[in-house]
């Protein structure tokens, strides 16, 4: 048993193999453009988990979800059973860092590929609760949410947040023309 499972690893390794695996699976994959401000540094894996084709630690990374000002406003991450709202809370994913690549052509980003069928858990900060445990604060812990592929990427789609950004293009406008204003006025007192 133990040579099998030792050849299995060799065949495993081996790039032919590997390709060869992913020729069989047509799984549809969705990609995730995001920046270096949106990932964390990668650190080992918590339970300890090895990377089989390295054999070291697996290194992980967390990566943020958009806040709910730069999501589209379609999306509702609802509340849990807690009754803690995780449109207010700060949220990740934990993904390996193996599997995150740099963009070439636009420097500071970075994509990631998730297959269709694979269900994401989004996990969310906890916030203190104003409680003491033993002369430490208590934190809230806030259930996780299950979504799929691709209504984890709608959260990166940039093209429902349009109105937002206009929104913030007229008040820049709007501060532009009080500012020409004034320096006009201050112009005219000389």
């Amino acid at each position: 048993m133990g040579t099998a499972f030792f050849v299995f690893l060799q065949n495993f390794r081996t790039k032919g193999y590997f390709i060869m695996e992913k020729s069989k699976n047509d799984v549809k994959k969705y990609a995730i453009n995001f920046s270096e401000k949106q990932i964390s540094k990668p650190r080992k894996h918590t339970a300890g988990k090895i990377d089989i084709t390295t054999g070291k630690p697996l290194m992980m990374c967390k990566l943020y979800i958009p806040s709910k000002e730069y999501r589209p406003a379609d999306i509702d991450l609802g509340t849990d059973s807690n009754g803690i709202d995780r449109n207010e809370r700060k949220g990740y994913i934990n993904i390996p860092y193996h599997s995150v690549y740099k963009d070439k052509n636009k420097e500071g980003r970075l994509f990631v590929y998730f297959d269709a069928e694979r269900p994401l858990k989004i996990n969310f900060a906890g916030e203190k609760t104003g409680r003491t445990v033993n002369y430490k604060p208590e934190y809230d812990s806030p259930e996780p949410l299950q979504l799929t592929a691709e209504e984890f990427v709608h959260l990166y789609d940039g093209a429902k947040r349009t109105k937002n950004r206009n929104v913030s293009h007229d008040r820049t406008t709007e501060k532009s023309k009080q500012h020409a204003k004034d320096s006009k006025k201050t112009s005219q007192e000389r």
